[in-house]
């Protein structure tokens, strides 16, 4: 009886776990194809321009922000009009408008438009892989 009871306990626990990263997923796979927002200013003329575009949303607190960190350097650096760094925390009308639960989460623009969301850390051939496709 008591292991049927530990057993359930496991499982709630693991579920509620998994509850805030399906949330987060949902929201980023409900925003792609729509028209990427543009509050946030040092991006909104490069949004607009149609060319493609990755917003990093980020905290300074944020342990895997400092894991995805050195990757978006490296990135910014062959791209450096491209990678757009926003401080959740700070720019929260931004956050809210791409729907950020948590992050990292990256935004990727292509001609005005969330080409996909992605919440966690990304790899760096994901993000340049997205940059240099056409």
């Amino acid at each position: 009886m008591r292991m049927k009871i530990v057993l359930v306990v496991l499982l709630v626990l693991a579920f509620l776990l998994m509850v805030p990263r399906l949330l987060m997923a949902f929201k980023a796979w409900r925003i792609k194809g729509k028209n990427a927002p543009t509050p946030h200013k040092a991006s909104r003329k490069r949004i607009q321009s149609g060319e493609k575009t990755v917003l990093y949303f980020y905290t300074p607190s944020c342990g895997a922000c400092r894991v995805q960190e050195p990757i978006i350097q490296r990135i910014s650096k062959r791209y450096p009009d491209a990678i757009f760094k926003i401080d959740a925390s700070h720019n929260r009308e931004a956050a809210v408008s791409y729907g950020v639960m948590g992050v990292p989460f990256m935004a990727f623009i292509n001609n005005g438009t969330i080409v996909k969301a992605k919440a966690g850390v990304q790899s760096e051939p994901v993000i340049e892989g997205f940059l240099t496709k056409s």
